[in-house]
């Protein structure tokens, strides 16, 4: 691999970490909206608590996924969506 190749890959890496990231806080954010939908502060920690699960269950099955289909493609396609 030659060396423009690997900081290719390595800047594609950070930035998709940072898409990752971004995600993940994505609830910090929307939290007070969506709690005063739900109305009241007492849901706080319930709204956060279903975010982390939902996700935390997500992992295997994308880790699956990726051994089925490499992880090149389903990174792409996980790139992709969240755009």
């Amino acid at each position: 691999m030659t060396r423009k190749a690997k900081i290719t890959v390595t800047i594609a890496l950070m930035l998709g970490m940072a898409l990752a990231a971004l995600d993940t806080t994505i609830v910090g954010t929307a939290l007070p909206s969506i709690v005063g939908k739900l109305g009241g502060i007492n849901l706080y920690s319930w709204v956060f608590s279903a975010y982390l699960l939902t996700s935390t269950t997500t992992v295997p099955i994308y880790g699956k996924l990726a051994d089925l289909f490499g992880r090149k493609p389903l990174f792409l396609f996980g790139t992709r969506h969240l755009i």
